[in-house]
């Protein structure tokens, strides 16, 4: 019986002191790790603040950035001396799985508001990009010709398509601010019914897509699509 106890009592003082040294090893690893975790943290507070005061705001389960006027085509408007650059909006990225090649208008050519003047390519799809005014084309994004996925990764920034030196002030018009935030925050709900509708169960799952579009759509679907949110 006493050599049992023995025996017992030995193995309690060996996990006692097993736990003891995985309960500091642990403890050092915390601290170890501390910093790092603590920097990840600061890094994503601080791109959250940049974020903010670069203007972006959520709608919905899109992305908006104020400062800027909105087309139905979902495109964006910014005037800046005197023309307006133009690129796509967060729900019109969103439609582009990637973008593999752009076609854009010429400098100097005459457009119409609502003529299609660009075209991004994904591969087998394509969607072409309206113009937001009429006027004359006087710029065209030049790394985006050389990084066509600067359209879809940067396309509230670096990513813009072209400048518009418009006709008219018709596009002083185009919703702005807290108007244009619910507008995409709407059409984004809308687009998500337009996959339910089209797709059935396969199309959302919290309002995410299961795969691409330009997978999941028949060509008369990507046809409606974009006649529907890009006006094309």
């Amino acid at each position: 019986m006493t050599a049992i106890i023995d025996t017992l009592t030995t193995v309690g003082v060996f996990l006692a002191g097993l736990a003891t040294r995985l309960g500091l090893v642990v403890v050092i690893a915390l601290v170890l790790l501390a910093p790092v975790m603590l920097a990840l943290g600061a890094g994503k507070v601080f791109g959250a603040v940049r974020m903010w005061m670069q203007g972006y705001r959520s709608a919905g389960n899109l992305r908006f950035r104020g400062g800027l006027a909105y087309s139905p085509g979902h495109t964006w408007v910014k005037s800046e001396g005197g023309s307006l650059k133009v690129g796509l909006d967060d729900l019109a990225q969103r439609i582009l799985p990637w973008t593999v090649a752009v076609e854009m208008p010429r400098t100097g050519q005459m457009v119409m508001e609502g003529e299609p003047v660009a075209t991004l390519s994904c591969g087998d799809r394509e969607v072409q990009v309206a113009a937001p005014a009429s006027g004359r084309i006087v710029a065209v994004n030049q790394e985006v010709l050389r990084e066509p996925t600067l359209a879809k990764s940067e396309n509230y920034g670096n990513g813009w398509l072209f400048a518009i030196e418009p006709i008219g002030l018709e596009w002083k018009t185009l919703p702005a601010g807290e108007r244009a935030r619910s507008w995409l925050r709407a059409e984004g709900e809308r687009l998500t019914h337009f996959y339910e509708e089209q797709l059935g169960m396969a199309a959302a799952d919290g309002g995410e897509l299961v795969g691409s579009p330009d997978t999941l759509l028949t060509d008369a679907q990507w046809k409606a699509l974009s006649r529907s949110f890009l006006r094309t």
